[in-house]
């Protein structure tokens, strides 16, 4: 059972960039514990122990504050992940995905709060939060097109493989992946999930 948020003392004078973080930092927690539709500019002034003025002289209105919370959730995550990812241009395609897979989903155990918000939306959520999510997926799917473009050439194979459809797959597989590792953790891990996936490309070679 989700625990009341409970208000915090009178928030000083902050900078604006800083009171920004301050509101997408309670906005954050009041979701993780209330969901979507637990969310309200008063509710986050209340959270945030600011006057719902406050509120409203960073953000215009609720919309453009859970837009811009999840641009930075997302600005984190995948910075997370990109600094997990090995830098070698020449590294074998089949090593480069396992660890794909597995630095994406330490990122998620890392934190699971950011990764909820991304890939378990709650009932409630706005329009216009799953639009930016879907349009993410998208960009992620052009860029595992590419990818497997290339694996394929360096690895000679699978001849004939249709790389959309490979690419759907594997955001579809990484999703779940994700969303086990955070429902089950302990069963879940980003180790499991590795030699899952280097047991796939095996079989593919």
């Amino acid at each position: 059972m989700a625990t009341a948020t409970r208000k915090r003392p009178y928030a000083p004078r902050l900078p604006p960039a800083e009171r920004r973080e301050q509101l997408l930092d309670a906005t954050l927690e009041l979701i993780a514990e209330r969901g979507y539709g637990g969310v309200t500019m008063e509710g986050i002034a209340r959270a945030a122990g600011v006057t719902k003025p406050v509120v409203y002289d960073s953000f215009a209105n609720l919309d453009r504050l859970l837009r811009a919370l999840l641009r930075r959730e997302e600005a984190r995550a995948l910075a997370q992940l990109a600094a997990a990812m090995p830098a070698d241009p020449d590294a074998d395609p089949d090593e480069l995905a396992v660890a794909g897979f597995v630095a994406f989903l330490r990122s998620v155990a890392a934190s699971p709060t950011t990764w909820r918000l991304i890939l378990m939306p709650a009932d409630g959520t706005p329009p216009a939060v799953r639009k930016h999510v879907d349009a993410g997926r998208e960009t992620i799917r052009g860029q595992l097109e590419a990818l497997i473009g290339w694996g394929t050439s360096k690895r000679g194979g699978p001849r004939g493989l249709d790389r959309e459809l490979a690419a759907e797959s594997l955001v579809a597989v990484g999703e779940h992946l994700a969303r086990l590792t955070l429902s089950r953790p302990g069963e879940f891990t980003p180790q499991r999930a590795g030699k899952f996936v280097r047991s796939l490309l095996a079989a593919l070679a």
